[in-house]
């Protein structure tokens, strides 16, 4: 370690010295100075000095001699008052790793689906899942037969529809002081130089054809201005834009992020909404795009049957977003919203992007780099302001870090997924439409509970209430495992469930991984409260939250007489107010003893208790319309929980409103079975025997005890 903040010596005695110890002022003809010294470098002297003490002029050299002796500073004058005042330390700020040019960064694997794997777009991202969730994204060629039209090129949205770009200044810095880091130990000899950030500002309106005219002659005069300064040293023949490779590219932004040599500003038109922008793929209603319904069709990926967003109404993450970019625009690092899939599809007509990712295993190493560099580095920019500055991070430097990055090339008329978990940046190499899309399979669960975790603890609202989507994924399930006992059919739907649900099946196991949690925490923080079950008012409100950590109250909530529409998780019922407890009350949706039926329903135990699971979900859980407008008698009518899909369809199509009603009627005796070891097949088949009047009469007299107890 070299010595810091040691003047170098002078003979004309001009010298910054620090305060003189107490008592040496006066009386001596030197100062004591402690001065951090290395062993090796405790001495600078010639091999003459080493020889024989001096050098070869005499009081010169026995001065640096003594010079060179700990503790002691010659020449010394009384300093004045004005050197005797306390200097600020200088702090040195961090400079960028050197990243080696010769670094090379993994390849993502690409895949090129034939025909009939094309066909189904989920069970093909399904069986691409082990080989490529590693690399965190993969490239997807679609057949050949796949061009679907361009809607973005019609004149209502080519010359009518305007956004407004942000623009990325590169090479411009921040006075952010928490960013400042002491300088490395052997960078002495190295200027100071600062993280590199890019400065977000907002940009003017375009149109997608103004904006391509803006930023084809951007890229242009950029690569014309870089030939004329460096026509000198550069000895190659200039090429023109649309010859440029996208290594020759991608090396123009290394140099932006790594070592911008003047600053300079590009435009990016980041999420636009498709609903009121419009969309590059067609709708499924017009007669003329029949042809592309299926889900590689952005605006159904979301909504397919194997989605767990088909269940509820999420429309701030079903709709596709579309993103505008030119030459050296950015998609600075971040990760998808709930840790959902994506999957993103640039539109022919365009220039390629190039895709940086680290996978979600290599997350956590991920996040300490940033916070590392910046420590209040989240991974996501705000979006409400929009002057701010964003840290810009090499992937070739986070690879130097020992952080395995991937990189991936999207050409245009090709899909790109991002798997859940994974950070992930782009560029573009000019100008593009890429248009992307959410969706959940069954394997998203677990990625779902962590993030519902992450969100909590940092007070960060989520998009979507895990548990109305894992209950209404068990509904799902529930439906088709009992349609298939009572049918024998084996339809697509079966199929899914089936695979997952039993003893010891994938959801079966998550659902029973939530109830358990629930349970905890209903014995040791709602024991003193007075239970109640949810009414209708409650869900009056689309999402409920935790006043303190905002998390989602689907199945469980506490609230406070003092406030109506005030309520907590079970964990942060204390911080609700300073109300005592006895003034305090838990609400629930279900028991545990329900939900536990629930359990026994997915494992298909027993067939009974799908039954009565459907029973609770008619009777707690129907809409507000539902309940206030049919008949008790006549709910199971038109509800698929109690009559099996085959027998409406069929008795519907015939006209027999007769025959339905009484059906329906058997299925409701069957549902309010009494708890026992009598099986439901043994009750299905005696009544079947018996005519319907006896069976309504027994039916009606079974209830009346089981109403007054409840």
């Amino acid at each position: 370690m070299g010595i810091e903040g040691v003047p170098t010596y002078s003979k004309s005695g001009n010298m910054d010295i620090i305060s003189t110890p107490p008592g040496f002022v006066s009386q001596t003809s030197f100062v004591l100075r402690n001065v951090r010294r290395d062993k090796e470098s405790s001495r600078s002297v010639s091999t003459q000095e080493q020889t024989t003490g001096f050098g070869t002029d005499g009081e010169d050299s026995c001065n640096m001699f003594l010079t060179n002796r700990p503790w002691i500073v010659h020449g010394h004058t009384i300093p004045s008052s004005e050197a005797l005042r306390p200097r600020k330390t200088e702090v040195r700020r961090r400079r960028p790793l050197k990243v080696s040019e010769t670094e090379v960064l993994e390849e993502a694997p690409v895949f090129n689906p034939t025909e009939e794997e094309f066909s189904d777009t989920l069970s093909y991202i399904s069986s691409l899942r082990d080989r490529a969730e590693p690399y965190g994204i993969c490239c997807v060629v679609p057949p050949p037969s796949w061009k679907p039209p361009c809607l973005l090129k019609e004149k209502k949205i080519w010359e009518a529809s305007t956004f407004f770009p942000q623009v990325q200044l590169f090479g411009s810095h921040t006075e952010n002081p928490n960013i400042k880091k002491e300088a490395d130990a052997d960078s002495d000899d190295a200027a100071p130089e600062e993280v590199q950030f890019c400065r977000i500002e907002r940009g003017p309106g375009y149109t997608l054809e103004t904006f391509k005219v803006f930023a084809d002659s951007y890229k242009k005069r950029h690569f014309s201005m870089k030939d004329e300064v460096l026509g000198s040293e550069n000895s190659s023949t200039s090429l023109k834009p649309e010859e440029l490779t996208v290594a020759e590219i991608e090396k123009e932004y290394r140099q932006l992020v790594e070592s911008p040599l003047v600053e300079i500003g590009v435009l990016y038109g980041n999420d636009l909404d498709t609903t009121t922008f419009g969309s590059g793929f067609p709708l499924s209603a017009p007669s003329e795009s029949c042809k592309y319904p299926s889900g590689w069709n952005l605006n159904s990926t979301a909504k397919l049957p194997g989605s767990l967003l088909s269940l509820e109404d999420c429309e701030s993450i079903c709709v596709p977003r579309l993103s505008v970019g030119m030459c050296l625009s950015s998609q600075f690092w971040k990760s998808e919203k709930e840790r959902l899939y994506t999957l993103c599809y640039l539109h022919v007509g365009g220039a390629p992007r190039v895709w940086y990712s680290v996978a979600g295993c290599h997350r956590s190493k991920f996040t300490a780099a940033m916070k590392s560099l910046i420590p209040e580095m989240s991974g996501e920019q705000p979006k409400k302001n929009h002057n701010f500055d964003v840290m810009i991070m090499s992937p070739y430097q986070l690879s130097m870090e020992g952080i395995p990055v991937t990189r991936c090339v999207q050409n245009p008329g090709q899909y790109v997924i991002i798997f859940p978990g994974s950070y992930y940046s782009a560029f573009d190499c000019g100008f593009n439409c890429l248009e992307k899309a959410n969706f959940a399979p069954l394997d998203w669960l677990p990625h779902g509970d962590i993030a519902v975790q992450l969100n909590q603890e940092k007070s960060k609202k989520s998009l979507i209430s895990y548990d109305k989507l894992l209950l209404s994924a068990a509904r799902e399930a529930v439906k088709c495992l009992k349609e298939y006992a009572l049918s024998k059919k084996n339809t697509a739907c079966y199929t899914r469930w089936n695979d997952s649900c039993g003893t010891d099946g994938l959801f079966s196991n998550i659902v029973k991984s939530r109830i358990k949690q629930e349970k905890n925490r209903r014995e040791f923080l709602s024991n003193t409260l007075e239970s109640q079950r949810m009414d209708k008012s409650y869900d009056a409100v689309s999402k409920r939250e935790c006043c303190v950590c905002l998390g989602d109250l689907y199945l469980s909530a506490v609230k406070c007489s003092c406030s109506a529409d005030r309520y907590s998780c079970l964990s942060h019922m204390r911080k609700l107010c300073a109300c005592p407890s006895d003034r305090k009350s838990f609400l629930y949706r279900y028991t545990i003893e329900e939900l536990n039926l629930l359990v026994e329903a997915l494992e298909g135990k027993k067939l009974s208790s799908m039954f009565r699971w459907a029973g609770i979900e008619q009777k707690y859980c129907a809409s507000p319309a539902t309940t206030s407008s049919q008949p008790e008698e006549d709910k199971g009518k038109e509800t698929d929980e109690v009559t099996p899909c085959n027998i409406t369809r069929k008795d519907v199509a015939a006209g027999t409103k007769e025959q339905m009603r009484v059906k329906a009627r058997s299925m409701a005796e069957i549902l309010n079975v009494k708890d026992g070891n009598t099986d439901a097949k043994e009750t299905l088949k005696s009544c079947s025997k018996k005519s319907n009047r006896p069976c309504d009469n027994d039916s009606s007299e079974a209830n009346t005890p089981k109403k007054q107890k409840q």
